[in-house]
């Protein structure tokens, strides 16, 4: 699950109307905040968030546009993202033990082999005395 944030502003120099995001992938685009003063116009000193989410199954490249309307004109912008999705799940370091002496059985089968081994070549030589 991917969920973009997207934040609007505005560089003129007059306040924009009837504001409207669109992205070519995502539909459920919605406004979260920013209208500072409520009247539902981008002023030039506020910024407006916007989120969408989506579940994404492979690399996507998607558009974002915003618009605006003041004096008669359309103001229009875009942004691109791009959201790699790793298909290949990563292995595991090599950490050179084979798994079957990692068990607790396997290392003291290896652990009292040695001590036996001691032991043995000790009482050799106490013998030879």
């Amino acid at each position: 699950m991917v969920t973009y944030t997207k934040k609007v502003t505005n560089p003129g120099t007059v306040a924009l109307s009837n504001v409207r995001l669109t992205d070519d992938k995502c539909n459920n685009v919605r406004y979260i905040s920013g209208d500072t003063n409520g009247d539902s116009k981008l002023d030039t000193n506020e910024t407006w968030t916007y989120t969408c989410s989506m579940n994404l199954t492979q690399t996507t490249t998607n558009t974002v546009t915003a618009k605006g309307d003041a004096n008669g004109l359309t103001a229009t912008d875009f942004a691109i993202a791009n959201v790699v999705v790793a298909t290949a799940v990563p292995a595991l370091p090599n950490t050179g033990i084979a798994p079957e002496t990692k068990s607790i059985f396997g290392g003291f089968t290896v652990f009292f082999g040695i001590i036996a081994l001691i032991t043995a070549s000790w009482g050799f030589a106490l013998s030879k005395e």
